[in-house]
């Protein structure tokens, strides 16, 4: 049976959660005292499912923008690009478009209230002991309960791992804090991060359910399962296992990284989807863990969508850098593939290409899609492409803007491939490209090429011999796997290479239809698109300075941010 993985939108009753601007914020609504939310199954149920509105956000969430534009896989065509301080150094402890401290902090408040006003829950809850009915509805009641704690305590460690990838250790706080107390603490280490979200899913794990589907009188289809938490311990550890976070290189934080995707894959719940280019526009995927629902609207397609089609603005514009990225069927880059026409350059490449990204003479919504110069998509149009490229993932193509039709999105939070790209990863850097264990049985180079090989895609096996070489080559199928689900922005901080990429310049195709209706291709080596800049110091993100001043000094700034 396919397993439904969204995230609904939570539209909570009694209008419990509010817009939460600081992490001390109550969360409770004028109309409840906190004794009367927490004096009933109902109202402490909604309470508790009001914590996943703190889940991470996708899509165009800067100003029409995606996250990608600040890496090298894209750049915005908007004006005014918020987007843009992330790569062109403009940003800091006093400005920075992607500060998610207070809102995860919130998220963190909520959640430790929560677990501290229903731990009695089973003598909170109205016991009926007469009436079979009565009893039914008492078991039901705090088992859902039980599970929503424990969920709870998931997302709780998801927060904190939000809060580490961008600021490194961070105060550990379990408690709900009083507005008059002593709200400020030092932080701790990273490592210390990284052991709490870790213990809190192996203690938690107990009693999360291993699916929602088909369980009677549930709304919450994709809430949080044992799934979700082991994948979340997955890429925690790979985190962890990392260049920037393992200094000195110990291997046994590779080796626990590969064994938690190992645990992941031993679940036998999750499989690769039949379509990968179906797979970002759907609700219902066996390869899909753990996705955040939106309700129908078009406002991604009308920031998406090729400017010729009425509505819409451009929006990302995929770069020469990550279409270089796709390697030809050969199963060879385009730089070392003899066979490779760079006046025919988008025959014979790995078809996840054209599946993520929408190229010149593309068929899209009836019609070719026309990047060249003078094309109804290409320059001299207004929000045309900066970089002779369009953003095909997760838009739904049928939408007409118009006509002001529209669709549900989903997010995707966690999805099977990205467990074997972790567990790769991780058995490479541990055993090699071929090595495995009694445990571990499958080696990097299969596990990557069970991606490969994927129905749809079917790209040759990787043959680099040494870990080095199978080293770049995780990493550049991660890049074209996993393109613009806010996974580059992090790997390259977390590989220490921002430096090398992301203070590199981006660049972009020029097309010219010929009198022939055939098309010729430049490829400008001096780049007029974005001026990057990165420095090591923005692996990690600053602290909010208004949180280092109310602190009075107790948490510590990140080194290169004074």
């Amino acid at each position: 049976m396919k397993k439904f993985n969204l995230l609904i939108s939570i539209m909570i009753a009694l209008a419990l959660v509010g817009c939460v601007n600081d992490f001390l914020d109550r969360d409770i609504d004028d109309n409840y005292s906190e004794d009367q939310v927490f004096s009933s199954y109902t109202t402490m149920r909604n309470f508790g499912i009001g914590v996943y509105n703190y889940l991470p956000h996708g899509f165009d969430r800067f100003n029409g923008a995606m996250l990608a534009s600040a890496t090298d896989d894209a750049v915005h065509s908007g004006a005014n690009r918020t987007i843009e301080r992330l790569s062109d150094g403009s940003w800091g402890e006093f400005n920075n478009p992607d500060d998610q401290w207070d809102n995860l902090f919130a998220g963190i408040r909520k959640a430790n209230l929560f677990l501290e006003k229903s731990e009695d829950y089973r003598e909170i809850v109205l016991r009926d002991t007469v009436t079979e009915g009565g009893k039914q509805d008492y078991l039901n009641q705090t088992n859902d309960l039980m599970w929503l704690r424990a969920e709870t305590r998931i997302l709780r460690a998801y927060f904190y791992f939000e809060l580490a990838k961008r600021y490194g250790g961070v105060p550990l706080i379990t408690q709900p804090l009083s507005p008059n107390g002593d709200i400020y603490r030092s932080r701790d280490s990273f490592d210390e991060t990284v052991d709490f979200i870790v213990n809190e899913i192996d203690e938690a794990r107990g009693d999360l359910r291993d699916t929602w589907v088909g369980f009677s009188g549930s709304n919450w289809v994709g809430r949080v399962t044992d799934g979700v938490a082991l994948s979340l311990k997955s890429r925690t550890l790979l985190y962890a296992a990392s260049p920037l976070n393992n200094p000195s290189g110990d291997n046994q934080k590779w080796i626990d990284a590969a064994a938690a995707a190992h645990d992941v894959m031993e679940l036998n719940q999750y499989s690769l989807s039949d379509n990968y280019k179906g797979l970002f526009r759907t609700i219902q995927d066996d390869e899909i863990i753990l996705a955040r629902w939106y309700e129908a609207s078009n406002t991604f397609e009308r920031s998406s969508y090729p400017v010729g089609f009425e509505g819409s603005a451009g929006g990302v514009n995929p770069t020469q850098n990550l279409v270089d990225a796709y390697e030809t069927t050969n199963g060879l880059s385009v730089h070392e593939d003899p066979a490779y026409d760079p006046q025919d350059p988008y025959s014979n490449r790995d078809p996840r290409l054209q599946m993520n990204i929408i190229v010149n003479n593309a068929a899209y919504k009836g019609r070719e899609v026309e990047i060249w110069d003078g094309g109804s998509d290409g320059p001299g149009r207004s929000r045309a492409t900066r970089t002779g490229y369009y953003l095909q993932k997760f838009a739904e193509e049928n939408l007409n803007l118009s006509q002001n039709t529209s669709s549900g999105h989903a997010w995707i939070l966690f999805r099977y491939a990205e467990i074997l790209l972790n567990y790769a990863e991780a058995m490479n850097e541990a055993y090699g490209p071929d090595g495995t264990t009694a445990e571990l049985t499958l080696s990097a180079r299969d596990a990557l090429g069970l991606i490969r090989n994927r129905t749809g895609v079917n790209m040759p096996a990787v043959t680099a011999p040494s870990a080095d070489g199978f080293r770049e080559a995780v990493r550049n199928e991660r890049r074209v796997e996993l393109a613009f689900e806010e996974h580059r922005f992090w790997d390259v901080r977390r590989w220490m290479i921002g430096e090398d990429l992301f203070a590199a310049p981006v660049y972009g195709v020029k097309i010219t239809q010929n009198a022939d209706d055939s098309f010729s291709f430049d490829y400008p080596t001096a780049s007029s698109l974005d001026q990057r800049i990165f420095g090591n110091h923005m692996n990690l993100y600053p602290i909010p300075r208004t949180e280092i001043d109310k602190s009075g000094g107790s948490l510590e700034q990140n080194a290169g941010w004074n």
